[in-house]
């Protein structure tokens, strides 16, 4: 197993993103191939054009299914050992700094270190954000102690 680094912490949201984006996606498709035929604004059903459109939405959601399956795997073990490694840190303030961080965005950036203060010490300031800094740095040093146990 690669080391739980820096880097790899950083990229844990591209991955839980990306695996969002794609089941969303995948979802829709799937929504698609499931709606009922179109009615035509004079109450008139056109079966044989929706039976077709229904068919080429089913290949097209199981094709896609099929294609983003072991990617959305991949990103999903990865996830799984870098949630593993920071839950076995010992110090659950450095396990909170790390989450907070790397694996609690919302979007597709690191959470700010003001929010991680925030969040932590319940102040924002320069003293607060800093301490975080310190923990993040001693968190880090620790998960590589914690694996090579």
């Amino acid at each position: 197993m690669e080391p739980v680094t820096k880097e790899r912490l950083a990229r844990y949201i591209s991955l839980k993103k990306e695996n969002e984006n794609r089941l969303e996606r995948l979802a829709r498709m799937k929504s698609n191939a499931e709606m009922p035929a179109q009615r035509d604004p004079d109450g008139s059903k056109h079966t044989g054009s929706s039976g077709e459109r229904m068919a080429q939405a089913i290949e097209a959601y199981m094709e896609y299914e099929e294609q983003i399956g072991p990617l959305v795997e991949t990103n999903r073990r990865e996830m799984a050992e870098i949630e593993a490694a920071v839950a076995a840190l010992p110090d659950p303030l450095e396990r909170e700094v790390l989450r907070l961080r790397y694996m609690d965005s919302f979007g597709a950036r690191l959470v700010p270190w003001i929010d991680v203060a925030l969040s932590i010490y319940q102040d924002d300031g320069p003293a607060s954000v800093q301490a975080c800094r310190r923990l993040h740095e001693k968190a880090l040093m620790n998960l590589q102690n914690v694996e090579n146990v």
